[in-house]
């Protein structure tokens, strides 16, 4: 099956929208037993999304 550039480029988008607002939630302030996985799973998502971004950049200017 082959998509479409711009459907690519939305579903990632949409992915990038998705993963902030995750990420906004793990920074709120929780329970002190579980805020270090809160913040080892934050920080994954700060790696996945930076990732992301570069693959959505480079997929626009192409």
């Amino acid at each position: 099956m082959k998509y479409n550039k711009q459907t690519m480029i939305d579903g990632l988008k949409r992915s990038i929208e998705k993963m902030e607002k995750e990420i906004e939630e793990y920074s709120k302030p929780c329970d002190r037993r579980v805020g270090q996985g809160r913040t080892a799973h934050r920080e994954f998502l700060k790696k996945k999304l930076k990732k992301m971004k570069a693959q959505l950049k480079e997929l626009e200017d192409e």
